[in-house]
């Protein structure tokens, strides 16, 4: 799919008058259309699915287990380091007793997401113990 950058036009919409968020930088395809440059935005089309459908299901399972959300109510961040080492270790040894590199992810997410909770003064700091 070929893509140029092309200037910077302001787009806005007719019913609302309001602007859309612009870059100032275009992708244009080769079939003639134009969207908004993605840099610095991610891409999550490169997310492997099969690591996204283990987390999900660690989510379901921990949901089922201790309730919905309950890990957003706050776990310190040395609990979500200890737990991804163990389940790392375990992984990289082939135990299969259950999704070890679904636990990795899980914790690595929680972890980033509760420090990120911590900072933003929605969790007490004394959850950040590391």
């Amino acid at each position: 799919m070929a893509e140029s950058t092309m200037e910077k036009l302001p787009i806005s919409t007719a019913s609302s008058g309001s602007t859309l968020p612009d870059s100032g930088e275009r992708s244009e395809f080769s079939t003639g259309a134009v969207r908004d440059a993605m840099q610095g935005k991610g891409i999550p089309s490169l997310i492997p699915i099969d690591a996204l459908m283990a987390v999900a299901k660690r989510f379901e399972d921990g949901a089922t287990k201790y309730g919905r959300n309950n890990w957003k109510l706050g776990i310190p961040l040395s609990r979500y380091v200890d737990s991804l080492y163990r389940h790392l270790w375990a992984f990289m040894e082939g135990d299969e007793s259950e999704d070890h590199g679904g636990a990795v992810i899980w914790n690595a997410m929680c972890l980033y997401q509760t420090k990120k909770l911590i900072d933003r003064g929605k969790l007490p700091n004394e959850l950040n113990d590391l």
